[in-house]
């Protein structure tokens, strides 16, 4: 009797293992779908294909031009990017432009990013620098500006002299002094703009 009740009770703790062993198969497969869900709606399945269907084309490209990637892996996408929109084309026979430039946007951009940010902060950078040039606070930090503008000038002057080995090589490049120049032009243009604007109040409330 005891035999039966034991094996029973061993049958039914084999058979909770097993029920265990599914429920835990449930969630994980339950998991991995909820997973997949969110990648496919995160990255969708054109851009999934087109990265794949580049990568090839971009290994033969590397290996002809290992020193340019970036314009490696730009030219792999464009081109299976093209391919997939005419493919389209000769399947539906509709021109469906916008998911290709989306999916070209998505796979490029990272690529660029950090390029397209520089370029960003660049262009903020100097944007801000010409309008405090053109609009000075007051006339001694406009006179300070100039100063500084003035003083690099003359620093890449005498370096660019300094580096001539003799009078025949004494031949400047205008190319290095063009911003400086710029600059300097600037810083006087914003103390011109704060004298004439003091010579405007004193006449208006003269």
């Amino acid at each position: 009797m005891n035999q039966i009740t034991q094996f029973f009770s061993n049958l039914k703790a084999d058979f909770d293992r097993l029920s265990q062993s599914i429920d835990d198969l449930v969630k994980t497969y339950n998991a991995i779908v909820q997973l997949l869900e969110l990648v496919s709606n995160l990255f969708p399945l054109d851009l999934v294909l087109v990265l794949l269907f580049s990568i090839p084309l971009l290994l033969v490209l590397n290996s002809l031009s290992p020193s340019s990637p970036r314009i490696n892996y730009t030219f792999s996408v464009v081109f299976v990017s093209g391919l997939r929109f005419f493919l389209q084309y000769s399947i539906s026979q509709s021109w469906n432009l916008w998911p290709v430039l989306k999916t070209l946007l998505l796979l490029l951009l990272p690529a660029y990013g950090l390029i397209l940010t520089k370029f960003v902060f660049s262009w903020v950078r100097k944007f801000y620098s010409r309008k405090k040039a053109l609009s000075p606070a007051n006339f001694e930090l406009g006179i300070g500006r100039l100063q500084t503008a003035y003083r690099k000038l003359i620093a890449a002057s005498y370096q660019d002299l300094s580096d001539k080995k003799s009078i025949l090589e004494d031949r400047i490049e205008p190319s290095k002094f063009y911003p400086l120049l710029d600059e300097l032009e600037l810083e006087i243009k914003g103390i011109r703009n704060l004298l004439e604007k003091g010579e405007g109040e004193q006449q208006r409330f003269s």
